[in-house]
């Protein structure tokens, strides 16, 4: 089982970035991968678009979150090996590396220290915990934190600190048009770390 792979918005972001080398991991949300789960698992992408009509997606997505669960040491080790021939590819076609360890999840992954393992790799995430956004020193990862709903107070702080915020674009989140910051959509690619600083990032909600 390939844990790295692409979606069709990570190809349509090297479309538009072609000297980028990029991929994704996309595990399947729970309680103990995501730090949020009960207020994001309503509008989580993970269950939307082809995955409500391939139930081999949902299937494959399972596999690896119980992968990361059950045998941790391994999907690491797998992990890290993945990500340096990713590096290695990268580096023989004159591209960068870029990984999105979240897909649909929200993991420590500084822990293992896999940031530090590969700084010729730009990482990047969506994330809600804001102390692991706020405390981000690993140059080579950036982080976009995602607006819930109840932690506005934390996504203002992080403006202030030229750091972005993502919003799903539903009416009750529309107060943030009267924010004097950059505003971006979010849907034309998903190389976040390209987008200016300061910015609110515009996420339309899928079906």
């Amino acid at each position: 089982m390939k844990l790295l792979t692409t979606n069709s918005k990570i190809d349509k972001s090297i479309k538009k970035h072609p000297e980028y080398e990029a991929s994704i991991l996309q595990m399947l949300p729970s309680k103990h991968v995501c730090v949020n789960y009960k207020s994001c698992i309503k509008t989580c992408l993970a269950f939307k678009g082809l995955a409500k009509v391939y139930p081999s997606i949902i299937k494959s997505r399972k596999a690896k979150t119980d992968y990361f669960l059950n045998d941790n040491p391994t999907f690491i080790k797998q992990l890290i090996k993945e990500a340096s021939n990713q590096e290695k590819r990268a580096f023989k076609k004159k591209k960068k590396s870029v990984i999105r360890p979240n897909g649909f999840t929200d993991i420590d992954f500084k822990k293992y220290g896999i940031f530090e393992m590969f700084l010729n790799t730009q990482f990047y995430d969506y994330c809600a915990d804001f102390k692991r956004v706020l405390n981000n020193d690993n140059p080579n990862l950036h982080y976009t934190f995602s607006y819930k709903g109840n932690n506005l107070e934390e996504c203002l702080e992080l403006l202030k600190k030229g750091i972005n915020i993502a919003v799903i674009d539903l009416p009750e989140n529309q107060f943030f048009n009267s924010y004097n910051v950059n505003h971006i959509n979010g849907d034309t690619q998903d190389f976040r770390f390209l987008d200016s600083k300061n910015s609110i990032v515009w996420l339309s909600e899928k079906k």
